[in-house]
């Protein structure tokens, strides 16, 4: 099946199985005091800081073990019932595996990164030293815009590496050959897939938005100039606060579960039409 054909039936299981969005929604609670210092807190204190980060650390180190009971459950709602039980069988079997695999993943993105500038600053003097500075800036710009979207596409066909670990049992490294096998095969549906994503993302968090925008119109006649300068927003009246965090909790719930959920069905209906490789 293609991106199109296997959306209402991760709907269908998202929003039917408590095995999959209760899950969700435990992992949105533990996101909630990040994501409400992000939303309602300006205070940028050494000691915030700090814990800011550590609490985003121990989210990251979390979310494996979410990430592969959630996949791993979809891929198994397709065939049957699911419960609890099994989220967190599938997520402790899985977490580990899972975890090097993201590790590896985020290590391969920061050293592409890093690669891309190195040799694009290396072009840009090459092309100084032969060239105009006005025309060694405009080609090293052009060069690190092409090797972005070379690494783009790279990570993009290693990004299957989860629903591998998941649902095949694969380890951390021949999920990604899987992986580039998987996304080679089914360029199409997989583009397909990304961009449906996306857009239900942004449908997803579209009311969320929509508040937020309606409390920085409404405050910002009211900040000085001081305020604006620092682009800093006062904390929304206590009404509107609640609005914004049930509207948080709900999104982000259904977000999370369909996601995952899309993301299994397709992988397994994708397999069982083509191959992974």
């Amino acid at each position: 099946m293609g991106a199109l054909s296997s959306f209402p039936a991760a709907w269908r299981l998202a929003l039917t199985r408590h095995a999959l969005l209760l899950p969700a929604l435990i992992y949105t609670i533990l996101s909630l005091p990040q994501m409400l210092l992000q939303l309602f807190y300006s205070d940028t204190s050494a000691g915030v800081v700090a814990a800011s980060v550590a609490y985003s650390l121990l989210l990251w180190l979390l979310s494996p073990f979410f990430a592969g009971g959630l996949l791993a459950t979809a891929a198994e709602a397709l065939r049957g019932e699911v419960s609890m039980s099994s989220f967190l069988s599938n997520a402790k079997k899985r977490y580990i595996y899972l975890l090097l695999a993201t590790i590896i993943y985020l290590i391969l993105v920061v050293v592409g990164v890093v690669v891309v500038v190195i040799i694009g600053v290396i072009f840009a003097l090459a092309a100084k030293a032969l060239f105009s500075p006005d025309f060694a800036l405009a080609s090293a710009l052009i060069f690190i815009l092409l090797s972005s979207l070379l690494l783009g596409a790279v990570l993009i066909m290693l990004n299957f590496y989860d629903v591998g670990v998941a649902i095949d049992g694969l380890d951390p490294i021949k999920t990604f050959k899987n992986s580039f096998n998987f996304v080679k095969s089914h360029a199409i549906s997989v583009l397909g897939f990304l961009l449906l994503s996306a857009f239900i993302m942004l449908l997803l968090y579209m009311p969320m938005a929509l508040v937020f925008f309606y409390h920085a119109l409404s405050t910002i006649p009211e900040l000085s100039v001081a305020e604006l300068e620092a682009g800093t927003l006062p904390a929304p009246s206590f009404g509107l606060g609640v609005v914004l965090i049930l509207i948080l909790i709900i999104t982000n719930t259904i977000a999370t579960c369909f996601m995952y959920t899309y993301r299994a069905v397709f992988y397994v209906d994708a397999v069982s039409q083509g191959g992974k490789s």
